[in-house]
C-alpha cells in the first residue's frame, strides 16, 4: 500500500481547513492509500525566525520592514485583535479538535526529525489551503517540501491566498523561485496561483479544484453522517473577519423580510452570541439554511455543493484573499452570489441555477480525480 504524507496548515480553528484536510484524506484513501498529515510541532525558537525572517534580509530597507511589521504587532488595536483572536481558538479548539481526532489521521513530528519520514513515506502532498501564503509561511521552507527529496514532493490545489508576492522583503520570490522549481509536480488552487509560479519559474502548473470539491453531496452525507432534511427554517451567517454594522444591517433586514431567524457560526473573530459547530454540524448548518452570508471561500464552497443560495461579502479585514472567492463563483457560473453593501438581494434570489453547477461540479470532481491519478499516484511510479 502507498504511503502519502500530508503538509498542510494546521489548528483547530479553521472549518474550511479541517474539511479540506479530511476531504484529501478520503480520496487519497478511495486509491488504497495510506494519507497521513504531518503535523510539525514547533518551538519558540522557530516562532522567532519566522518573525525575523531569518535568512531572507536583503539591505536596510528589509530590515526596517520586518522591524515596523513586528512593532505593529505591539498596538493597543493589535494587542485587542489577538487577544479577541486567542479568545476564538480557545472557544473552538476543543470541539473542532475531537473532530480531527476521530476523522483524520495524522502525526505529530518535532521539526528536526522531518527528514526521517522519507524512509516511511512514498511521497509528500503539501495543499490545500493557503500553504504558500506568504504571510503566514514567510520564509519557511517546510511547505515547500524541503526536508524530503525532489522526486517526493508533490502540490496539490496548494493556494497563495494573494495575487503577487510582495515586493519586500527582497529575498521572498527568490526564496519561492527556489524552492517551486524543485517540486516533482505542482497544481494550485487558482488561475492566479498558475500566472505566479509561470513568472517565477517559467513552468506550467496544473490548476486543481480544493479538496472539498472531490466529494459529491451524497458522498458530504455519508462521510459525515448528515442525514439530511429539517424542518426549522433560518438564514446562516458565517463571517472569517469581523462582520461590519452595515453587513449586519443588511442582513438582518433581508431576514425580517423572509420571517427567517438568524444563526452566525463564529469565525476567526469572538462573539458571545455566535455558535462554536465542529466541522461536521459547520457543513450541516449550511446544507439546512435558508440562505447562507458569508465572506468565506469554503462557505461558498459548501453552498454551491449543498445547494444553498448564498451571498458573498469582501472580508473586512481586507487580507487579499477575495479574489479565489470571485474565481470560484466564475467556474460555477454563481456570480449572483458576489454582493456588496446596497446591492437589492432579492433580485438575484431567482439567479441561482443549482442544476447548472451540479452538471460543472461534475466535470470538476472528474478533472481533480484524474489530477491525482495520473499526476500524482501514477507520476511517482514512474519516478522509481
Amino acid at each position: 500500500m502507498k504511503k502519502i504524507g500530508i503538509i498542510t496548515l494546521n489548528g483547530e480553528f479553521n472549518y474550511g481547513n479541517r474539511l479540506q484536510n479530511f476531504a484529501l484524506q478520503k480520496v487519497l484513501q478511495s486509491y488504497n492509500v495510506q494519507a497521513d498529515t504531518i503535523v510539525i510541532k514547533t518551538n519558540k525558537l522557530d516562532k522567532l525566525k519566522k518573525d525575523l525572517w531569518f535568512g531572507g534580509i536583503y539591505g536596510i530597507s528589509d530590515l526596517n520592514q520586518m522591524v515596523k511589521k513586528n512593532f505593529s504587532k505591539m498596538t493597543p488595536s493589535s494587542i485587542e485583535r489577538r487577544k479577541n483572536y486567542k479568545a476564538m481558538q480557545a472557544a473552538k479548539w476543543g470541539i473542532i479538535g475531537r473532530f480531527s481526532r476521530k476523522n483524520i489521521s495524522t502525526l505529530k513530528v518535532e521539526k528536526k526529525y522531518l527528514p526521517h519520514l522519507q524512509q516511511h513515506y512514498d511521497l509528500f502532498i503539501v495543499g490545500s489551503d493557503q500553504v504558500w501564503n506568504p504571510n503566514i509561511i514567510e520564509f519557511d521552507p517546510t511547505h515547500f517540501l524541503d526536508f524530503t527529496s525532489k522526486e517526493k514532493r508533490y502540490s496539490y490545489s496548494a493556494s497563495f491566498g494573494v495575487d503577487q508576492l510582495p515586493k519586500s522583503p527582497h529575498g521572498l520570490k527568490e526564496h519561492y523561485r527556489r524552492y517551486l522549481q524543485q517540486m516533482a509536480y505542482l497544481s494550485v488552487r487558482e488561475a492566479s496561483g498558475a500566472k505566479l509560479v509561470e513568472e517565477l519559474t517559467g513552468e506550467n502548473a496544473d490548476v486543481a479544484p480544493d479538496p472539498t470539491l472531490l466529494l459529491s453531496k451524497d458522498e458530504w452525507y455519508r462521510e459525515l453522517d448528515i442525514t439530511g432534511g429539517n424542518e426549522s427554517r433560518f438564514l446562516l451567517i458565517y463571517f472569517v473577519s469581523e462582520l461590519s454594522t452595515e453587513i449586519y444591517q443588511e442582513i438582518k433586514r433581508f431576514a425580517k423580510e423572509k420571517q427567517l431567524p438568524i444563526v452566525q457560526i463564529m469565525g476567526d473573530t469572538f462573539g458571545k452570541d455566535r455558535i462554536v459547530a465542529d466541522p461536521q454540524q459547520f457543513v450541516e448548518l449550511i446544507d439546512q439554511a435558508q440562505y447562507v452570508f458569508t465572506d468565506s471561500f469554503h462557505g461558498s464552497v459548501f453552498s454551491i455543493i449543498m445547494q444553498t443560495p448564498f451571498f458573498v461579502y469582501e472580508r473586512t479585514d481586507h487580507k487579499g484573499t477575495y479574489t479565489r472567492i470571485e474565481s470560484l463563483t466564475r467556474q460555477f457560473q454563481m456570480e449572483c452570489a458576489i454582493v456588496s453593501v446596497g446591492d437589492e438581494l432579492s433580485e438575484k434570489e431567482d439567479l441561482f441555477d443549482f442544476e447548472r453547477s451540479e452538471r460543472l461540479l461534475e466535470n470538476v470532481r472528474g478533472r481533480g480525480r484524474q489530477l491525482i491519478e495520473q499526476k500524482i499516484l501514477n507520476h511517482s511510479k514512474a519516478e522509481k
